[in-house]
């Protein structure tokens, strides 16, 4: 078969999926999760799906689900379908440079997915294997995020994943509380892989709280400063070194500061990174993904996958990316259900015991529910 994507149809769903309980963080509270998928069939019948992960508020990047939408359906789908039939590179390279251009990662990544979802099906092999360039394992471990829960259930919440055979958890933190939280769990699971993700609730003037978890043993803290810019960050990070007044000894991991390669890099450089959680929509796709880790692989730079509050369309995608076998820590990927009564794939992500067989076969390596797009969609186009 040629690898030249000839389109039928592209369908854009504006989605809301129920969730099973209010998601919150220091920045902001998750009670329906609105999402954008993007259906594009070829004239062969075969499908491929990509997911959008903005949310409706900008509390976690700029792109919210209202201007990945205007851009999406006014926009790239447009131009998309005035091009020729090409190759998935070729389009690809289109899409590189509209995210240059406009820097949306999350509606290029939606697009970006969707069509190497749909190369992949047609050539039968695995999405997330193909782009890598490297088989995944078999089973990968979960590791649970808990939000910022009253502080009276937290141990309880705690026990229940741990007895679930979960060994990786993750808390939401803010400068409130956030040291009596992680004390609190360590006190009762001094072996337990802990982090902790602030979401960039701690002000530079903070820096002393950020060190009081230096005495317990986090993996990492994810985004503990209201950084504007890395530049910034970096300023004021050289200037407490040349003062010896940084201190900090619980590696720092990067997320929502890296929107590219280029921030990446930049990170690197200058010595703002300890730990990189990769998210696919956050990097632009899955090809600047594996650019991305293998840039971490040639900087001795940890990295380990995230996920947002999102459909099996796109946690699937890093369930297979944590399945690559060289991630500093299971990922944030937990049983489907804890977020949604019916998800949007099937199998879901179900983990038995704290691990999870990670299906492999062609595409996505799962079936997208065609029905239940339809029977949660609010808004919808189709070119």
């Amino acid at each position: 078969m040629n690898d030249i994507l000839n389109f039928k149809s592209i369908t854009t769903y504006r989605l809301k999926l129920p969730l099973q309980f209010n998601f919150k963080t220091a920045k902001g509270e998750v009670k329906e999760r609105e999402t954008i998928v993007i259906r594009i069939e070829d004239q062969l019948g075969y499908v491929g799906y990509g997911e959008c992960v903005a949310f409706t508020d900008p509390f976690y990047t700029a792109e919210t689900v209202d201007t990945c939408w205007k851009k999406l359906v006014d926009d790239y789908i447009f131009n998309l379908r005035l091009m020729r039939p090409k190759p998935l590179m070729t389009y690809v390279r289109q899409l590189q440079f509209w995210l240059n251009r406009d820097h949306m990662p999350m509606t290029i990544a939606a697009v970006e997915n969707a069509l190497v979802n749909l190369h992949c099906e047609r050539l039968g092999v695995n999405s997330v294997s193909y782009i890598m360039g490297r088989p995944l394992q078999d089973t990968i471990e979960s590791g649970v995020v808990i939000g910022d829960v009253p502080m009276n259930q937290l141990l309880e919440r705690v026990e229940g994943h741990v007895a679930n055979g979960c060994k990786r958890i993750k808390i939401k933190i803010n400068p409130t509380d956030g040291y009596e939280r992680i004390s609190l769990i360590r006190k009762h699971y001094p072996y337990l892989v802990l982090a902790a993700d602030a979401n960039q609730s701690y002000s530079y003037d903070d820096i002393d709280k950020v060190r009081q978890f230096n005495d317990l043993k986090l993996a990492c803290i994810e985004e503990p400063f209201a950084m504007t810019t890395l530049q910034s960050y970096k300023e004021w990070k050289w200037e407490r070194l040349n003062n010896n007044d940084w201190n900090i000894e619980t590696p720092i991991c990067l997320d929502e500061s890296i929107l590219g390669y280029d921030d990446l890099s930049y990170a690197i450089e200058y010595g703002l990174i300890d730990v990189l959680n990769v998210k696919v929509g956050r990097m632009g796709g899955l090809v600047p993904t594996k650019a991305a880790i293998n840039l971490c692989r040639e900087c001795h730079i940890p990295y380990w996958v995230g996920s947002m509050v999102e459909s099996g369309i796109s946690k699937m995608l890093h369930a297979q990316l944590a399945a690559l076998g060289d991630s500093y820590m299971a990922g944030d990927l937990s049983d489907s259900n804890r977020y949604f009564e019916r998800d949007l794939i099937y199998p879901d992500l179900t983990f038995k015991d704290g691990v999870m067989h990670v299906p492999d076969g062609d595409g996505l390596g799962v079936t997208v529910f065609d029905d239940r797009l339809e029977a949660y969609c609010v808004e919808k186009r189709t070119l």
